[in-house]
């Protein structure tokens, strides 16, 4: 179903958000390897069912976000220097290669490491904010449907300083491509679904407000199906399994999983060899 709405609220979306000042309005103080995301609100989400739903104005504080994928090598000097495990695939030579990303590790794992940096795993609105930058750009680098920009084939991870394509607006690289990455929402699955057991956690602004009333007085006084706020879990009795975000495409993914507000999940005791992660620290 396509909408179109009567006043010019979508079409003022890019105008609102772009109020918000300069991407590169980095404070004195930055953090090694990090790019700075100012507060202010952001088009994010596509249709609920893959991710966020919108395209809607999300509020985002700031925040700053490792400006590429933890690697191998990080990770190496955090189990050194803690006598945590080793990441899963730590010897083997097409995946522990010290400027690859690393990969194969638990949810808890890039808890523990970004915990270990003084810092801490992004949230999922964090992410994909810093992906798509204020205007709702489907991929980091923009609208332009170019795969070829990311690294989305092979046979393995490659270094995180490759494609410098793959950047987006903040000066983020490698979100469309590489390894997918861990976000910290959890939720808890049930039915092979990672359930948001009726938690709604957008974070309202006015613009988004003005917009879903419309489209309810559009639809016959409710909002359309695709606007509808997470499901409540209708057996919350009923024990899960805890379950994590995935956001961003990877090596081993397939085209379509490269728009920026596309979900995946995972359980948090599962790994993969194209999973990984970046941290994110408070302004």
């Amino acid at each position: 179903m396509v909408i179109k709405l009567k006043t010019t609220a979508f079409a003022a979306l890019g105008a609102i958000v772009l109020g918000v000042g300069a991407y590169a309005a980095f404070p004195p103080d930055a953090p090694k390897g990090m790019a700075f995301v100012k507060a202010g609100p952001a088009v994010l989400g596509y249709v609920y069912y893959t991710g966020l739903y919108g395209p809607m104005p999300y509020l985002v504080a700031d925040f700053w976000i490792d400006e590429f994928e933890v690697t191998n090598e990080n990770y190496a000097g955090f189990v050194a220097a803690t006598n945590h495990a080793p990441a899963a695939f730590a010897d083997e030579d097409d995946l522990n290669q010290k400027d690859q990303p690393v990969t194969g590790v638990l949810h808890a794992d890039a808890i523990a490491y970004c915990q270990w940096a003084g810092k801490r795993l992004p949230t999922e609105i964090e992410w994909e904010k810093a992906a798509r930058g204020l205007e709702g750009q489907l991929y980091p680098w923009g609208g332009e449907d170019d795969m070829s920009r990311a690294h989305l084939s092979g046979d393995a991870p490659v270094s995180v300083a490759s494609f410098a394509s793959d950047i987006s607006p903040f000066g983020v690289r490698g979100m469309a491509g590489n390894v997918s990455e861990w976000v910290s929402d959890v939720r808890m699955a049930k039915a092979g679904r990672c359930m948001d057991g009726g938690a709604d956690a957008r974070t309202q602004t006015p613009e988004m407000m003005l917009i879903l009333t419309e489209l309810k007085e559009m639809n016959g006084g409710v909002l359309p199906e695709m606007c509808l706020p997470p499901e409540v879990d209708p057996n919350p009795h009923i024990a899960g399994e805890p379950c994590a975000y995935i956001k961003g495409n990877s090596w081993n993914g397939r085209d379509h999983m490269t728009v920026a507000s596309n979900r995946m999940w995972d359980y948090t005791n599962a790994y993969a060899e194209f999973v990984g992660f970046r941290c994110a620290k408070d302004e």
